[in-house]
């Protein structure tokens, strides 16, 4: 097998296919949440890191600022979220989900719960822990902290 052969290219390949999947299967599980993948994974980052700034989000999710406040602005306007101006400054804002993104939080929750178990069908709870801490080590190796 080629992957075998050349581990250096097959661990991007590997990750990214595995990543396609994953979505594709979510996806399939989401077709009545009636939100872009975009404005679901900004959902998911607000209601895990509660509070967060703008610009925080914007890194995280890779785009650019403007971008990010159109996507908040049209979470707003279904009361997903919710802007609070950051006490500290005044010219920022945090993002908190709002009540009416409660229960699609989660719903999301359930789909990724139920992802999750169909991609470690077949592996142990060991095996799933120690493919979880490599891939944390993957990331913190990669990180732009890491050398």
């Amino acid at each position: 097998m080629a992957a075998e052969r050349v581990p250096e290219r097959a661990l991007a390949y590997l990750l990214v296919d595995a990543v396609r999947l994953l979505r594709r299967d979510f996806r399939a599980r989401s077709k009545g949440i009636r939100l872009t993948p975009a404005l679901a994974k900004l959902l998911f980052y607000v209601h895990r890191e509660p509070g967060s700034r703008q610009t925080e989000l914007a890194q995280r999710l890779e785009v650019t600022p403007v971008t990010l406040g159109r996507m908040i602005d049209r979470l707003v306007e279904r009361r997903y979220v919710r802007r609070v101006p950051d006490p500290a400054d005044r010219r920022a804002l945090r993002v908190y989900i709002d009540r009416a993104g409660e229960p699609l939080v989660g719903r999301m929750d359930r789909q990724s719960i139920e992802t999750t178990a169909r991609a470690f069908n077949g592996f142990s709870r060991t095996e799933q822990a120690a493919l979880l801490r490599q891939l944390n080590r993957i990331c913190t190796n990669l990180s732009d902290g890491a050398t």
